[in-house]
Parts: structure tokens; C-alpha cells; sequence
């Protein structure tokens, strides 16, 4: 990969990050207030170096890092109506978790925003894996 297409990835990844963003965030918005499980645990919160990589490539300041945090508690960036940080730039490990209540919301959604859904991730993912190698 040249070093000019770098930025360009990763705006295109930003890009697909804010196309799912809003399908996850209504359908997190209906399970997660009724949920009894703690799925937004610190660990999932904890940056990577590939979260590090794309984050770098976009010309983000990357978040502080918290190493006392118990990981099995709440996320750091929890607040009161869900994540405190817009979805690009949340560690990847967060945003690809879907717990089986969230998973079947989604699946129950119509049809076609959710195979709109499914089509747009595997294209950020895709993207990703490209900025990655």
C-alpha cells in the first residue's frame, strides 16, 4: 500500500463506521436498557494496535488509557444514554460485539436495512483488514 492511501483508508473506514453506527445504535437502544448482563465491560474498551494503526492513519489523539480499571466492570466510556465516544473512534473489539439479544434485533429488523447492515460491515471490515496489511 503506497503511505498516501493510508489516510484515504482510513477515511473510508470512518465513513463505514458512520453508516452502521445508526442501525446499532437503534437497535442497542431497544435491548440494552432491559438487559441484566454487563456486555460493556472495561476490557472492551482497551485500545489495540490496530485500533492504535487506524486511529494514527486518521490523525486522531488517541484516548487515555485507565490500566487500574477493573476490565469486568462498566466501560470507562459509558455514560448515562450509552458510549460517551462516537463509534469510529471506539476500540474495533467494541464496536464488532453483538451479544445474542442485540444480534436478533438486528436480524429482526427489515430486511433489507439489515442486509444493508450486514453488506456496509463486512465492507468496513474489509477496509480495515486493507489499512492493516
Amino acid at each position: 500500500m503506497k503511505p498516501d492511501n493510508t489516510r484515504e483508508l482510513a477515511l473510508e473506514i470512518k465513513h463505514a463506521f458512520n453508516m452502521v453506527s445508526p442501525f446499532i445504535e437503534k437497535h442497542s437502544a431497544r435491548v440494552c436498557p432491559e438487559c441484566n448482563n454487563l456486555c460493556c465491560k472495561d476490557k472492551h474498551g482497551r485500545y489495540d494496535k490496530d485500533d492504535v494503526t487506524f486511529l494514527e492513519a486518521l490523525g486522531e489523539n488517541m484516548l487515555p488509557e485507565f490500566p487500574d480499571r477493573d476490565e469486568s466492570g462498566p466501560c470507562r466510556y459509558m455514560a448515562e444514554k450509552g458510549c460517551s465516544i462516537e463509534r469510529y473512534v471506539r476500540p474495533f473489539r467494541c464496536t464488532h460485539f453483538f451479544c445474542d439479544p442485540l444480534l436478533k434485533s438486528l436480524e429482526n429488523d427489515n430486511a433489507k436495512l439489515y442486509r444493508a447492515f450486514v453488506e456496509y460491515f463486512q465492507h468496513l471490515i474489509s477496509i480495515r483488514q486493507r489499512l492493516l496489511d
